[in-house]
């Protein structure tokens, strides 16, 4: 028998036999209630009836969680097989993707380039604070966020995530949070409205907080599940969905690692349609407050992500089986240390963020003077292997020719 969504039984089913159906749901062995409650939201506006978020362990959300978990494993085997000083800069290749389809979902241009330079800066001993430098510093720090125990840990994540890029008109007017109303819009209808006042806000945030400690819910399942009902309570006028998608991302980057963890944005980015469907379908009179539909969506959307990271590794890795080849072959006329700078120039290229090489960090990694560095650049130079992208401060990037036509990566 297919499961079917209560909206669809809706109209399949007389009054009697639909109320029947979801009195089954609510009460079966498969069951989960997660004793939170929602308000009802049809047509813009909200409606009389009140439900408590449930959900049905069914086979599917089964064989997806499992799944998820299967792809954390192959996720970590991968990353193990790359150079040890690959696997951060590869982290923030993902974070860049993540933090740029974060800002796009909710209209915000950021460019790959511009969240780049942050990163570069936040390796400074006293980086200026710019534009996305809060949002990146927290997504290099996703591991630490958390757990939230406290109302004050959301205004935390809040302050150093989102608070510089957003007006001070939509800055929070409460005690931590808005206390006035707020609207959700697809810029045609309404499509939320968030809790109205700062009491009911804090009074379902502590309910969060306390679902979020109730182990009797699978992991996976309760971190998916906070990220709907933080973004049903909507604590701030602004920076709810970028403070939401990092909330759920900080539990998985502890549960899972936190490659699936940053690219959770990504694949949303990539089907905002589902996302928000899932979304809005939750609090519908005719849903019940079921959650078993959504939790499927977010799987889906996770393990999307994950399939990615996966596929993009194992191309990667074959990339770098044909960087030893050349560089252990005799075809390339060169000394022990050109060679071993170009390996690190060709794999930070490959896995990392930024296709220009500081030379401060080919010093770090080979272990060479600057002086040694620089005289196989130079050489390189010569050969058209690398090109100068900048004087201050110095760096390089290889040439398409090298890499595209001799090496083909």
């Amino acid at each position: 028998m297919i499961y079917e969504k209560m909206s669809k039984l809706f109209y399949k089913l007389d009054t009697n036999s639909f109320e029947e159906e979801y009195l089954k749901r609510i009460t079966s062995y498969g069951s989960m209630n997660t004793r939170l409650p929602i308000r009802a939201f049809r047509k813009g506006r909200l409606d009389r009836e009140h439900f408590e978020l449930f959900y049905v362990m069914t086979p599917e959300l089964i064989k997806l969680n499992n799944e998820a978990l299967l792809n954390s494993g192959k996720i970590l085997s991968l990353v193990s097989k790359l150079p040890a000083f690959a696997a951060e800069p590869y982290f923030q290749r993902l974070i860049i993707n993540d933090a740029q389809s974060n800002n796009e979902i909710e209209g915000i241009r950021s460019t790959k380039k511009e969240l780049s330079h942050v990163l570069q800066r936040l390796q400074e001993p006293n980086p200026k604070m710019k534009r996305f430098t809060g949002m990146m510093k927290t997504y290099m720090h996703i591991e630490d966020i958390g757990p939230f125990r406290t109302l004050e840990d959301f205004q935390i994540l809040y302050d150093n995530l989102v608070s510089d890029e957003i007006s001070m008109k939509y800055a929070p007017d409460g005690r931590l949070f808005r206390k006035d109303e707020v609207e959700v819009t697809d810029g045609s209808r309404v499509t939320h409205v968030g809790l109205q006042t700062e009491v009911k806000i804090e009074e379902a945030l502590f309910q969060l907080i306390q679902f979020l400690q109730d182990d009797t819910h699978p992991e996976l399942f309760r971190y998916l599940i906070a990220h709907y009902y933080y973004e049903y309570i909507h604590p701030f006028y602004d920076g709810n969905g970028r403070t939401g998608r990092l909330l759920v991302g900080s539990y998985l980057a502890k549960y899972l690692e936190r490659y699936s963890a940053v690219t959770f944005s990504y694949a949303i980015n990539k089907d905002k349609v589902k996302y928000y469907q899932s979304l809005e379908e939750v609090p519908s009179p005719m849903n019940k407050g079921e959650l078993t539909f959504y939790l499927k969506s977010m799987l889906e959307l996770l393990i999307a992500g994950q399939h990615n990271i996966i596929e993009d590794l194992s191309i990667s890795e074959a990339k770098l089986v044909r960087i030893q080849l050349f560089l252990t072959n005799d075809s390339w006329n060169s000394s022990k240390e050109e060679k071993e700078i170009l390996f690190y120039l060709l794999v930070l290229t490959v896995f990392g963020s930024n296709e220009d090489i500081l030379v401060s960090r080919l010093i770090t990694l080979s272990g060479y003077s600057r002086y040694k560095v620089k005289q196989a650049l130079d050489k390189m130079e010569e050969e058209g292997i690398v090109s100068l992208q900048q004087l201050r401060p110095i760096s390089y990037s290889l040439t398409s020719n090298f890499s595209h036509e001799t090496l083909k990566i």
